[in-house]
């Protein structure tokens, strides 16, 4: 069974949440709970998936321009994660390890 995009339903579910680009972190925290409320939505109409997809589209576009990552290196994620957990070096071989991944 194909399912047909209805452009009325479409439209009126645009009117209900009346998306549009984020500029403030009350927009954001807003549209991220529709958008959390559709993505474990279940048997999501088209016109539904089609909302979804906009307003993680304005999500993903806010979130890299407020929120960017770093890139880094893998060895600086493990000894961020080791450090952050309280994790110790089991032995000198390890530490020289972390070394040799810096050069």
């Amino acid at each position: 069974m194909t399912l047909t995009f209805d452009r009325a339903n479409y439209s009126n579910l645009l009117a209900e949440v009346a998306p549009r680009a984020i500029e403030t972190e009350e927009e954001y925290d807003r549209l991220l709970v529709v958008a959390e409320r559709l993505t474990f939505a279940k048997n999501r109409t088209p016109e539904e998936k089609a909302l979804h997809k906009l307003l993680v589209t304005l999500i993903e576009v806010y979130e890299a321009q407020n929120y960017a990552i770093d890139k880094s290196e893998p060895h600086e994620i493990l000894q961020h994660i080791m450090e952050a957990s309280g994790t110790r070096q089991a032995d000198e071989s390890w530490h020289h390890w972390i070394e040799w991944r810096s050069v």
